[in-house]
């Protein structure tokens, strides 16, 4: 009975406590953290567009999502990503990283704290 018992736990999965799933159910309940943390990334979204035209890179917001992806001056990304990184300490995905199509613009994520994107923005000026 113990062997049975024990297969069907592996299959089965963990039984979560009826306590923790009570709570779970309260903590899902509450969307008022979605909402900040969408207005936290769409400041964040609009100081890095800000930041990128102080570089001389033209961004625009997106629809829906916390990246930025920019065309790069000549269609050079790799030119762009060394350049922001030197310039701005700011790190950004030479477009290549994610096939042929988007080889000619670069990836910004807007995951960094907002004083760290204040630096980055600093260091332009």
């Amino acid at each position: 009975m113990v062997y049975y018992l024990q297969e069907v736990r592996k299959h089965a999965g963990l039984m979560v406590a009826g306590p923790v799933q009570a709570a779970a159910v309260v903590a899902l309940e509450d969307d008022d953290h979605v909402e900040i943390q969408r207005t936290r990334y769409l400041n964040r979204l609009h100081a890095l567009i800000e930041l990128l035209a102080a570089a001389g890179y033209s961004a625009t917001l997106p629809d829906g999502t916390f990246y930025l992806w920019v065309p790069a001056p000549g269609g050079d990304a790799w030119a762009a990503a060394y350049d922001l990184a030197e310039r701005a300490g700011l790190v950004v995905s030479p477009g290549d990283f994610y096939g042929s199509v988007s080889e000619d613009h670069f990836r910004v994520a807007v995951v960094q704290p907002d004083d760290r994107i204040a630096l980055a923005a600093a260091r332009l000026r």
